[in-house]
């Protein structure tokens, strides 16, 4: 082996740049890796997909939902247009009897009016329409609206 200064001088500069290579790598990957998760995260508050049911309020009273009811949702398009699924049982505990099905769905529209507030229309049919505002906040869709003179609040959850 020879041992002069240029040999000594070339293996430290190229394992310098070696590191220093490596380090400027693995630096750019979690930077991509950070970038690209804070878009998924972007993507929560983004209207389109489908929103499952979680809760309702009735004129402020927390509304008891079964199963069934739990299997309640919504597609929302970016387009400002979508569709209501409502599922229902009058015998939630006693599937034998009645099990838990599709009961109707019903036209929706909307349109975003600041920031992840929405105006919004359930079309129920023959004339019979709800409406009210949406907020996106986070991965939770709160819906408020009235509806023959009473109050409710129904919140959804992305799936």
């Amino acid at each position: 082996m020879v041992q002069n200064g240029f040999l000594n001088i070339a293996y430290f500069s190229t394992s310098t740049k070696s590191n220093t290579m490596k380090k400027i790598t693995y630096l750019f990957l979690a930077f991509l890796i950070v970038a690209c998760s804070s878009d998924d995260n972007s993507n929560s508050s983004s209207i389109d997909g489908r929103w499952n049911l979680t809760s309702i309020k009735y004129n402020g009273s927390n509304e008891t939902l079964n199963s069934c009811d739990l299997e309640s949702y919504l597609i929302l398009n970016q387009n400002g247009s979508g569709t209501g699924y409502t599922y229902y049982t009058d015998y939630p505990d006693n599937p034998e009897i009645e099990p838990c099905g599709l009961d109707f769905t019903f036209d929706i529209s909307f349109s975003e009016t600041s920031n992840n507030v929405y105006s919004m229309n359930w079309d129920y049919g023959d004339g019979d329409e709800e409406n009210g505002t949406a907020e996106i906040n986070s991965n939770i869709l709160t819906v408020n609206s009235t509806y023959d003179g009473d109050n409710w609040e129904t919140k959804f959850t992305k799936e």
